[in-house]
């Protein structure tokens, strides 16, 4: 197989992902931001010391809608991957009512036990200004959780819908509606910390509006099924939660991490540690989400190359992540570690010794960034492609075992060695994660069980395709029909996308994927670069009459004989599914 060819769609598929999610992470980063920004200006090391404490809650968030949002649209991708749309749109629609009714628990118990819930926060009425302004933002945010998870669930399975500009607009304009509602509730109304909670919620709920039409386009598979959320298959909803697990395990970890570091930031250095430790973590984004959102690139193609068994196209989409993410995030770490102390006063953090504080925390945090980033993409990587276990193991060690013990392990020495736990923490995980990897990896499918060529739109390329094909059924013992309706499904489908999706198109390729099945089925995997064009919709009404349409006749014998079939156009290319 020629692998310049056979990156033709890839490629393309990735970067059409690619450079929306890159805008989305810089939007993202800077809507994050936001709260903290504008408040440290506002209100200085109290305001940032604020919005620290409420970090746990925002992890019971995570802990959900990463869970379901990154395991829901996995499935989602290969449902639709193996022909499946119907079973695609039921699962979305289950899992979104799910997540409803986990926010209105949450933000129901939150406020009933509100005082329990800030003395589990790391403050008392004691701390003053800081009780006071936890006490706001935390309440805003409570009753704010059915439109936070709403509006993240959806711009997972919205990624996953071939619809990442709209997921893009979305998330871009919410995110910059928060921080201009920040500027107007905290900077010019004077509301505080809790102007800045409102305006997080406010934010997410416009993300929302310009993310349904979405739900309701002719081009798009995603619809709101009021009748499939009354009728949750739990088992089916919880297997998609945990296949999402790395990443909700490793916000609960982060809950776990945050309480301790919070309660002893206030012990041992009051709130100016709980206000450069707040900057560190919101400076952070600015790098992860870089990496995050190459991963969330990465997601949908390494989901659908799984469900059609293409290994080239997994580990192509995985080493292209890889050097893009890294390029990105150690570019901006580059800048932050030269510049340190423009970050303090960003964030208001305007002292003598508050700054001389954020200049070490800032420096030292950079240097394991890349480690990390390498560890956010192989994660996805893994979650993507349905292999849980090396997943979960890299991020246990991450958010847990390396992590908190690192933390547990430096706190007593003080602030300037407190922030050696982050570089630390990647370094030794990823190190770990490497030498364990092979040992938890789950065995891939057999490749000799996948026949997979690029043929160009020339006859000689297509002439000796069907003679392949036949072999390669005949290996794994297809009966004599079997042979015969691969070959035809073969030579019809492809015959057609040649003759009628590449019209006055001179660089044309065809993706050619045969699975042999462990059942002893046979799934035929099409992808083009022509016109939008769905062999399936050829007319029935055309048979019988004098002009009938060869092609047509070979389609419909092909769409009766078939167990399956499935069209499809994601990222610009035509997609067609047929099993036998």
């Amino acid at each position: 197989m020629n692998t310049q060819r056979k990156d033709i769609f890839s490629d393309k598929m990735f970067r059409k992902l690619w450079i929306p999610s890159m805008l989305t992470a810089v939007g993202l980063a800077f809507g994050d931001m936001a709260d903290a920004v504008v408040v440290g200006q506002k209100m200085g090391a109290v305001g940032l010391a604020a919005v620290s404490l409420v970090l746990p809650v925002f992890m019971v968030i995570n802990i959900f809608v990463h869970g379901f949002g990154i395991g829901g649209s996995v499935r989602y991708s290969k449902y639709v991957g193996q022909g499946h749309g119907q079973e695609a749109v039921a699962s979305f629609n289950q899992i979104f009512a799910l997540i409803l009714l986990i926010s209105i628990f949450c933000s129901a118990a939150g406020n009933l036990f509100l005082s329990p819930l800030l003395r589990l926060l790391g403050v008392q009425p004691g701390d003053g200004l800081v009780y006071e302004a936890c006490r706001e933002y935390v309440r805003v945010i409570l009753y704010g959780m059915p439109v936070l998870f709403s509006s993240y669930l959806l711009n997972y399975y919205l990624r996953n819908d071939n619809n990442q500009n709209l997921a893009v607009v979305g998330f871009t304009v919410g995110n910059l509606s928060d921080l201009g509602m920040n500027i107007l509730f905290v900077l010019i109304l004077d509301m505080g910390v809790l102007g800045a909670a409102i305006s997080t919620v406010l934010g997410q709920a416009i993300a929302i509006c310009i993310y349904l039409p979405g739900f309701f386009g002719k081009r798009n598979l995603l619809r709101f099924q009021p009748k499939q959320m009354l009728q949750i298959q739990w088992k089916e909803c919880f297997s998609c939660f945990f296949v999402g697990l790395s990443s909700s395990i490793e916000h609960f970890w982060h809950f776990i991490f945050f309480l301790i570091i919070n309660h002893a930031l206030m012990y041992y250095a009051g709130e100016n540690g709980v206000a450069v430790f707040d900057m560190v973590q919101n400076m952070s984004f600015l790098i992860f989400y870089l990496y995050e959102y190459t991963a969330k690139a990465m997601q949908p193609l390494l989901s659908t190359y799984y469900g059609e068994h293409n290994r080239g196209g997994i580990y192509y989409v995985l080493k292209k992540g890889l050097i893009s993410g890294s390029v990105c995030g150690i570019t901006v770490a580059l800048l932050l570690a030269a510049f340190p102390s423009a970050v303090s006063l960003l964030f208001g953090l305007d002292s003598p010794e508050l700054i001389a504080m954020g200049n070490q925390a800032v420096r030292i945090f950079c240097i394991g960034t890349a480690a990390a980033g390498c560890s956010i993409i192989l994660e996805n990587y893994y979650q993507s492609c349905e292999d849980g276990k090396p997943a979960y193991l890299l991020s246990t060690l991450r958010s847990a075992i390396v992590l908190i013990p690192a933390a547990l392990v430096l706190i007593p020495f003080g602030m300037p060695y407190l922030w050696l736990f982050y570089p630390l923490t990647e370094f030794l995980s990823l190190g770990i994660f490497l030498l364990l990897a092979k040992r938890v990896e789950r065995k891939p499918f057999d490749p000799e069980r996948i026949y997979s060529r690029i043929i160009e739109n020339k006859n000689e390329d297509f002439s000796s395709l069907l003679g392949e094909i036949e072999a390669f059924s005949e290996k794994w013992d297809a009966d004599a029909r079997q042979i015969f309706l691969v070959n035809m499904a073969a030579e019809e489908l492809c015959g057609i996308i040649l003759k009628r999706a590449f019209t006055g198109q001179q660089a044309g390729f065809l993706q050619i994927t045969l699975v042999a099945l462990p059942n002893h089925e046979f799934e035929l995997h099409i992808r083009d670069n022509g016109q939008a064009f769905d062999p399936f919709s050829q007319k029935a009404e055309k048979v019988g009459n004098a002009d009938s349409d060869v092609d047509t006749i070979g389609i419909l014998v092909i769409r009766e004989k078939a167990k399956d079939f499935f069209y499809h156009q994601y990222q610009g290319f035509n997609t067609l599914v047929v099993r036998i």
